[in-house]
């Protein structure tokens, strides 16, 4: 993903006048567009490809249901955000129940779908800035809960937590706590973090302790990396 945040939807309908009015909302937010015609279609694609919502119109069929499980319960970290065109109470429930993000009644209008866009955008971005990673080689000197000083580079950062570089072994479920300071930021913060994976001299970690202060500051730090954080006017 690129920091102007160029998204991806998949659509999944027969209805051409549900594709029409959708692929015109989503062009005016600038994100690409994929079709298919039927969820088990949609499947496969999602599992070939990333992306970053899907738009599903819903008759309550059984495949429509299996769709939207196995995009909400992907084992991938950034989950598509999930739309879904519905008509009728009863299908509400349904789609609220297998978790959609975004709901539209029909009849689908110009207005309602750009509404529902919107409110698919803004979720996205959110996800996004909680996953993106942004390089920042940062040297730190850790402290492990022995005690033991370890010289490690901080590669990138998220919200969920940092790459690290170490030419020291380390070990998943190891913890670490270090003071950090971000790239053009004045002050640092002060971090615990868990080993999740190792390979060679390089690791993946989640944070496992901040300050609230310092998270917060964080989030402002990584939002002003972010260019479009409001889906254009439509």
């Amino acid at each position: 993903m690129t920091p102007e945040m160029v998204f991806e939807c998949l659509v999944v309908s027969d209805d051409r006048q549900v594709v029409s009015l959708m692929d015109r909302a989503l062009e005016r937010l600038s994100i690409d567009i994929e079709h298919c015609a039927n969820p088990t279609e949609g499947l496969g694609l999602l599992a070939r490809r990333d992306i970053d919502l899907v738009v599903c119109d819903s008759r309550g069929a059984p495949d429509e249901m299996k769709l939207l499980n196995g995009v909400l319960n992907t084992d991938r970290k950034r989950k598509p955000t999930v739309l879904t065109i519905v008509d009728g109470p009863f299908l509400t429930i349904s789609a609220k129940h297998a978790g959609a993000h975004v709901i539209i009644q029909k009849p689908l209008t110009q207005e309602s779908s750009a509404r529902g866009l919107k409110t698919a955008y803004s979720r996205m971005v959110r996800e996004e800035r909680r996953n993106a990673r942004h390089a920042i080689m940062r040297f730190v000197v850790a402290k492990n809960e022995c005690g033991e000083l370890l010289p490690v580079t901080v590669t990138d950062i998220c919200e969920r937590g940092v790459g690290l570089l170490s030419k020291q072994k380390l070990n998943v479920g190891e913890l670490l706590s270090f003071d950090l300071t971000l790239p053009n930021a004045a002050t640092s913060i002060n971090a615990q973090v868990q080993v999740l994976w190792v390979r060679h001299n390089l690791a993946g970690a989640d944070f496992e302790r901040m300050s609230e202060a310092e998270r917060q500051f964080l989030y402002r730090w990584l939002a002003s990396r972010v260019r479009r954080d409001r889906p254009p006017k439509l």
